[in-house]
């Protein structure tokens, strides 16, 4: 059914119930697994915009890639027990516009993503990034809420 699909993973529960789907269709079709995750460069300089999945104003480039290296690490330790093959993308870049470029890139059959994820703040003010993935994707997607 499947021979390759692109999980968006950001630690969300939606995103960890899209890897759980993905995994799934995965092992009944032998699919490869590619993991991407988008480091959020959003600041918030108080206790209610961290709440609303804004970062410390405090927080560097490097803090966020070893954060998103560590939910990457955790996704990809699931799929390994499984014996499920992956690749994991760590880009830099707009979540929307990098999911649909990678998913471009490896050409694969599906998009596998949560309906919401940790980006609220850019949500409120942008629209979703499942939405946006939903209306321009070239392949499939799959989103999970």
């Amino acid at each position: 059914m499947y021979r390759s699909m692109l999980v968006a993973i950001d630690g969300s529960g939606n995103a960890n119930k899209a890897l759980e789907v993905a995994l799934q269709l995965a092992r009944g079709s032998g699919a490869k697994l590619y993991l991407i995750h988008v480091p959020s460069h959003l600041p918030a300089e108080d206790a209610l915009g961290r709440q609303t999945g804004a970062s410390s104003i405090n927080e560097t480039p490097e803090s966020f890639r070893e954060a998103g290296l560590q939910i990457v690490n955790t996704a990809i330790g699931t799929l390994d027990l499984a014996g499920i093959v992956t690749e994991t993308l760590i880009v830099d870049g707009k979540p929307a516009e990098a999911i649909l470029d990678q998913a471009r890139r490896h050409d694969v059959d599906a998009i596998v993503m949560g309906h919401r994820g940790l980006g609220h703040v850019a949500e409120m003010m942008g629209g979703s990034v499942s939405r946006y993935v939903n209306h321009h994707a070239a392949c499939r997607v799959i989103t999970v809420s």
